[in-house]
């Protein structure tokens, strides 16, 4: 029975505001790939902020146009469809959450948003936890789940990261690949009409 969805972030409710730049930094090879990469993961623990990413990306790309307001989110980011999407799926009577990389700007904007939308249940992920984990570790998963209520079986994951898909489908997890919210409505209110059935 599906009792909690959990939604990654970027890829989802947003698209991911580092990928193109370390899509690019590959192309520069390894050295400069890995120092960014490790940049950002940094960045989702709570250890950079938002400035020093883009520092990093402009300085190691060698692009003076990466400015730091390109990376700065705020509420207005987040399209009033995606709730009233998410408001609708509160009517099958399924708790929400949110299990993704998220960095303290992220973490603040859904915090912030939740108190005003009152959409969910949880906002996880490595830094809200508190943890020195990549997202995709079982620590993270765990207690996330715990935090929501629910155990493995009973809950729906929507990302479009196949590595993410795979690593919650290993633990017993329903994975629904994100492509795009009108897909994910079709298959989500069939997947939960079939449980009424």
């Amino acid at each position: 029975m599906i009792r909690a969805i959990l939604f990654d972030f970027y890829g989802v409710w947003l698209p991911d505001i580092f990928a193109n730049y370390l899509a690019e930094a590959q192309q520069q090879g390894f050295e400069v790939s890995d120092e960014l990469q490790k940049t950002v993961n940094r960045y989702y623990h709570g250890l950079a902020g938002v400035e020093e990413v883009a520092g990093a990306f402009r300085f190691k790309l060698n692009r003076p146009d990466i400015d730091v307001q390109q990376f700065v989110l705020n509420e207005n980011s987040i399209a009033p469809a995606i709730v009233d999407f998410m408001r609708g799926l509160h009517a099958h009577f399924v708790k929400l959450g949110v299990l993704a990389n998220l960095g303290r700007q992220e973490l603040d904007l859904l915090n912030n948003f939740n108190q005003h939308n009152q959409l969910f249940e949880v906002v996880s992920g490595p830094l809200a936890l508190n943890l020195d984990k990549p997202l995709l570790d079982n620590e993270v998963f765990a207690q996330t789940l715990q935090n929501i209520g629910e155990p493995p079986q009973n809950c729906v994951v929507v990302t479009g990261s196949q590595e993410y898909q795979n690593f919650a489908a290993g633990l017993g997890m329903t994975v629904l690949p994100f492509a795009g919210f009108p897909k994910l409505k079709q298959d989500l209110d069939q997947m939960l009409a079939s449980e009424v059935s």
